[in-house]
């Protein structure tokens, strides 16, 4: 794509999407595995790129996959931020679109977590190539309307933070938000330096999210699809996992006493293995 701008073996690259300039961080392998495609990795609500950095960009490139993130435009330090509210889903979707293209018709497999798995499925179902889509604790096909009404019973306090997202994440109470965000056992080092990075988010994409406009792919025209989840997750709950999987036709996976935020869980590990090992099976029979 013209104008993209290709970061070194571990740094950072800007993308111009429209009048917006994209974060993108990139992680190269030391040892690339033959025939590996790349990775893209989509992060979910109010954070950015920079959830993937710590442990799941060096665990896949360590496997031997170039590793790319991408900062949906309003996050990380992407531009828009100024917009937020102005942002629907088809402009996430744009941004991953323009992501993609600039990444030489290579053999690609996208991964989402949460809003970014929502981003993965509109993308695919408007006509999005990969090799195959992971969906990680990922808004389901149908949305997020079922899980909004679950949680109101199981998690009110969520709830009621959940009604207050914005364009200010300040507005949110930072002790109910680790609650339900993170397992227990969280460092409290950990959850102050998340805390202050995490940002707002749409409310007109918070209001798509429940379904309103369909954004999954017919199942017979999505790729191989990986669907795992948290089972300690009291956001997207076991039972939007499961569905998520049988809708695609995949398995499903719960990690154990794993929460919503698991790529920074303590316990990340058991997340990130298989979706490395399904991976080194999809690049071994492509």
């Amino acid at each position: 794509m013209p104008g993209a701008v290709r970061a070194g073996p571990g740094g950072r690259a800007a993308l111009p999407a429209l009048m917006l300039t994209l974060e993108t961080i990139v992680r190269r392998p030391a040892r690339p595995r033959a025939g590996a495609p790349r990775l893209l990795l989509v992060h979910g609500i109010c954070v950015g790129a920079w959830v993937w950095e710590e442990h799941f960009m060096p665990y896949l490139a360590d496997a031997g996959f170039e590793v790319h993130a991408l900062s949906l435009r309003g996050h990380g330090a992407s531009a828009g931020r100024d917009r937020l509210d102005d942002w629907r889903l088809a402009d996430y979707t744009e941004d991953l679109r323009r992501t993609a293209a600039a990444l030489d018709d290579a053999p690609l497999v996208v991964i989402g977590h949460s809003l970014g798995g929502a981003v993965v499925q509109d993308w695919l179902r408007g006509g999005g190539k990969a090799l195959g889509a992971a969906l990680l604790a990922s808004v389901p096909p149908w949305g997020l309307a079922w899980s909004a009404w679950q949680m109101l019973w199981s998690a009110p306090d969520l709830f009621q933070q959940m009604l207050r997202l914005g364009g200010d994440a300040a507005a949110l109470d930072p002790a109910v938000m680790r609650r339900n965000l993170f397992s227990d056992d969280l460092p409290d080092a950990d959850y102050a330096r998340f805390i202050a990075r995490t940002g707002g988010e749409s409310r007109r994409v918070g209001m798509e999210l429940q379904g309103w406009r369909p954004f999954a792919p017919a199942p017979w025209r999505a790729p191989p699809m990986f669907v795992l989840g948290g089972a300690a997750d009291r956001f997207i709950g076991a039972d939007a996992v499961r569905g998520s999987a049988a809708y695609y036709g995949v398995p499903s996976l719960l990690v154990p006493r794993m929460a919503h935020a698991l790529m920074l869980e303590p316990r990340w590990e058991a997340a990130a293995r298989p979706l490395r090992d399904w991976l080194e099976r999809l690049s071994s029979h492509p």
